[in-house]
């Protein structure tokens, strides 16, 4: 089994800082969290796109993993991200944008006329930093997602023009030529915490290449009080 940092361990889950370019699931392209428990069985309770890191809970019997998902299913679970985003983002912000699948071109848009296909997402977020690279601005923020719809932050962020340093599906073209100037290869997306019912939260250090980031942005983590 891979050694995977674990953040915390209950007689009802392992939450581990799952690292880039990991699935959570088993897939054919990438190793995943599910095969590197083995011979542990773990099952899945939520998931994390490939390229984001952080916190993340797998179950260790399947009775734990129903009552978990319906933590998630109930909103009854705080998630907290941060993200490196092109520009200088309003201090605060809520973007509520339904989301809906576009098959045409194998990802997620959000739309304003919500359809039968569209399912409504929320995520609010907060600017803890401003840093910038040869003339470009790069906004540090926190974002919570009220909802959890798939690559929900990511499609929501680029609707409000502040796509995220390294994301090959979201970016635009300001965004990818900062990213392979400042040497960035996946999106800047972090699961920052996980905060469960009556438990403490569930904090997942930053890795490297994000703080890499943020030192060439001249941006101090320890400033922003997150200090994970």
């Amino acid at each position: 089994m891979k050694k995977f940092e674990i953040i915390h361990e209950t007689d009802r889950y392992i939450a581990i800082n799952k690292p880039a370019l990991y699935s959570v699931e088993i897939s054919d392209r990438y190793p995943s969290v599910v095969e590197a428990f083995k011979p542990t069985t773990v099952f899945v309770v939520h998931r994390l796109d490939v390229e984001t890191t952080g916190a993340l809970i797998v179950a260790k019997t399947e009775q734990a993993q129903s009552e978990l998902r319906d933590l998630w299913q109930g909103r009854a679970v705080k998630k907290t991200y941060l993200a490196l985003v092109l520009g200088e983002t309003p201090p605060t912000g809520e973007i509520e944008l339904s989301i809906e699948r576009d098959n045409k071109n194998d990802r997620q848009k959000v739309v304003l006329l919500p359809s039968d296909r569209s399912r409504a997402a929320i995520t609010m977020y907060t600017r803890l930093a401003v840093g910038e690279w040869q003339g470009e601005k790069v906004s540090l923020v926190e974002c919570h997602p009220v909802t959890g719809r798939t690559h929900q932050i990511r499609v929501h962020l680029q609707s409000a023009n502040h796509p995220i340093l390294g994301d090959k599906i979201y970016g635009n073209k300001r965004s990818d030529n900062l990213s392979k100037e400042l040497g960035i290869n996946r999106q800047m997306l972090h699961a920052f915490s996980l905060v469960l019912p009556h438990e403490p939260p569930l904090v997942a250090k930053v890795p490297l290449d994000f703080n890499s980031t943020l030192t060439k942005l001249g941006i101090d983590l320890d400033k922003t009080n997150k200090t994970g």
